[in-house]
């Protein structure tokens, strides 16, 4: 691999490690897909399948743990943090009952969502801050 190809992909996980790891995870997935979909049974296609996914799920979780700490460091070097936390909580639910010559029935429905959001805004770098982690 090139200096090129090392600088591209350095800058690609410093400034977007959740579309990089998306990115690395979806470039495998294609690849084995391509190499096993004609060789293989159902059974190891499914098997195959469910791999996949879970490494998705894993590629998820790691990429918001990177995702956490790059805004860690980034809130470690600011001079100023502002962050705002916005929670919303919906649910709704319904029960029923009918009755008629061919019997009763009864029927139950719920739904629910959670919307949770985060705002940062960064201003200002605290220079010496900068300087000592660089320096350790």
């Amino acid at each position: 691999m090139s200096l090129k190809e090392t600088a591209i992909i350095a800058a690609k996980v410093y400034f977007n490690p959740i579309g990089y790891l998306v990115e690395r995870v979806a470039e495998s997935t294609i690849d084995s897909t391509k190499e096993n979909s004609n060789k293989q049974s159902i059974e190891e296609l499914q098997l195959s399948a469910k791999r996949q996914e879970l490494q998705m799920q894993m590629a998820e979780a790691q990429a918001k743990v990177a995702q956490e700490l790059a805004i860690a460091k980034r809130i470690e070097i600011a001079e100023e943090v502002e962050i705002e936390e916005f929670y919303d909580l919906n649910g709704e639910g319904s029960v029923g009952l009918k009755a008629d010559e061919k019997g009763i029935t009864a029927g139950a429905s719920a739904s629910g969502r959670r919307v949770s959001k985060r705002i940062y805004k960064f201003r200002g770098v605290n220079a010496s801050l900068v300087t000592t982690s660089e320096n350790a």
